[in-house]
Formats: C-alpha cells, structure tokens, sequence
C-alpha cells in the first residue's frame, strides 16, 4: 500500500519514492521524527523504525521544501523552534543554534525536525458538552479550561469544542466564536485562512499575540465565546483575564497532567486564585495510546469520570 499525499507532501520530489513504498498511512500518524543519520521513526498506535536515513543534505533539502525554499520568510517561526506548514501541521526544528539580532536563537544547521500532523476528529467533544454549558439549552458556555500533556490530542478536542459551539449541537444553540490562532495550529490556517473545520459563526486570527487579538475580537466581532491554544507564559494568562472581563466566555489550553499540576505553574496563579475557571476538562492516554477525558468543576469537584475520547457511535 503506496502512502497518501498527506504523508509524500512533506517532501521534495526526488525524496517520495521512499515513502510511496513504505505503506505509512496518515489516519492514525502522529509524528514523523527525522534525525539526521538516523532511521526515521513514525508515532501512530505505536512506534515503528523506517528504512529511511536522511543525511545532512537531505535534512537542509527537506527543510528548504518546507519553506517553499523561501527560509528568510520563517525567520520569525524559526527563532520559536517550529515552522507551521498548510495543514495547521507543526514541524519542530533544531541543530545548530546561533544568537539573533534581537537576543534570542535560530537554528542555522537544521539537523532534526519532528513532523506533528494535525488531525481533525469530529464529534469527539460531543460527549463533554453538556457539562461546558450553564443552564438551559439558551446557557451560556461556561469558561472552561482543558488540561493535558503534550501529544494527547488537546488541540483536536480544542478545534471540535469550537466547531460544535460555534454551529450548534445537541440542542444548545450556535454562537460568535473568536478565535486566537498565533500558531495556525487550531484552524490549520494558511495565507489567513481556515483549512480545518472550526465552524460557521468563527473568526480567526493568526499570527500576532493573545492580548492583541482578544482586543481586535472584542473590539469588532461580537464573540461570545474566545478560544486560545496553550497557555504557556504570564502574558498569555494576562490576556485571557481581559477576555474574562470584557464578558466573553473563554475556552482554553494549557500543558500539564492534573488540575493539581498547572495550580503550580507561575502563569496560571491568578486565574486560579481569582476563581475565573468555571471547568477543567482533563486528557490522559494509556499504554494502548486510547485517549481519555474527565471534566470538573471549578473548585476540583469531578463532574464526570473517565470516558473514552470518541465520536459517538
């Protein structure tokens, strides 16, 4: 069985033969990990060894494809450690690593990348829905908070949750959505532009920060609801405080393994203490890679044990 073109996409022409033969299917791909010298190695429902060895050539072949052989356009990507590419895929990079104009790092020799496809799995928060709003079938969405380690799958349940919100489901009705997209990740949005279903009544901003894009949003789109990917420092934690004030419900990422573990994180110390969370939606995963969810309310009560992370049947 030949690969498909989500997979042979990543790579220049004269480098697909390889993966038009290898029978890697993209449905249940995580990652493609490339070190240079090394086998490659696929993550899907378990870790599997290609037959592929990229050498340095390759690797700055490879990365130069990715780039639409345009480097000094992701210059700004690159000092992050990731470039995103059309899809909403994110493609980590890193090597050789020299000091930037503005005192950061950029990779200069790109020796290993780690390809995370982005998947789109719908219905999958169809079952925690329930639990995320207020009230009646009129309720308005709770803010809500979901809570996982890297590679559960917290960005496919953050886009679904949107989609579902922001068209309408199980009654509950469709509302504005607002959505802070600075990686391009949550709407796979290429040139501006959604590639990834994230629903009919969505607005969706790429690129810039949090705190700039939740003014625009309120300032100019009416959203009910703001969602944001991955709170990871203070002034991301900062942004979604002045969601929360302008009256807009706030739907949110952050890395880590419990409602316990993020009550350590520095940047989520005042969202906490000020009690702004009304849910905590938690992802874990087990030996088999089965995915799991468990919601609670805002002051740590489980409000539903642990349920597969599915589409219904």
């Amino acid at each position: 069985m030949a690969a498909d073109d989500r997979i042979v996409q990543f790579f220049p022409q004269r480098l697909r033969g390889d993966w038009e033969r290898s029978g890697v299917c993209a449905g249940k791909l995580q990652e493609i990990r490339l070190r240079v010298n090394q086998p490659v190695r696929v993550l899907s429902d378990g870790e599997y060894r290609l037959p592929i060895i990229y050498g340095e050539r390759e690797m700055e072949e490879i990365f130069r494809y990715l780039c639409h052989d345009s480097v000094y356009a992701y210059e700004e990507e690159r000092k992050q450690g990731y470039i995103m590419v059309e899809g909403g895929h994110r493609v980590g990079i890193t090597g050789e690593l020299v000091a930037a104009e503005d005192g950061r790092f950029i990779a200069k020799y790109i020796r290993y990348m780690n390809i995370r496809l982005a998947h789109e799995h719908k219905g999958i928060a169809e079952r925690m829905l329930g639990y995320l709003y207020r009230g009646t079938k009129e309720g308005t969405p709770y803010n809500t908070l979901i809570i996982s380690p890297p590679g559960v799958g917290k960005t496919t349940l953050l886009r679904d949750t949107i989609r579902l919100m922001s068209n309408g489901s199980g009654g509950y009705r469709g509302c504005n959505v607002g959505v802070i997209d600075e990686r391009g990740e949550i709407a796979g949005a290429y040139r501006g532009s959604a590639v990834l279903d994230c629903g009919e009544r969505t607005d969706i901003i790429t690129g810039g920060d949090k705190r700039q894009g939740i003014s625009i949003l309120v300032r100019t789109f009416a959203p009910r609801v703001i969602a944001i990917d991955e709170i990871g420092k203070y002034a991301d934690a900062e942004a979604i405080l002045h969601a929360g004030v302008s009256g807009c419900s706030i739907l949110a990422t952050v890395h880590g393994n419990s409602i316990e573990d993020i009550r350590h994180k520095t940047e989520m110390a005042q969202i906490l203490r000020l009690g702004l969370i009304d849910r905590f939606v938690v992802l874990s995963t087990d030996g088999r890679l089965d995915r799991y969810f468990e919601v609670y309310d805002g002051e740590g009560n489980r409000l539903c044990g642990r349920n597969l992370l599915r589409a219904p049947a």
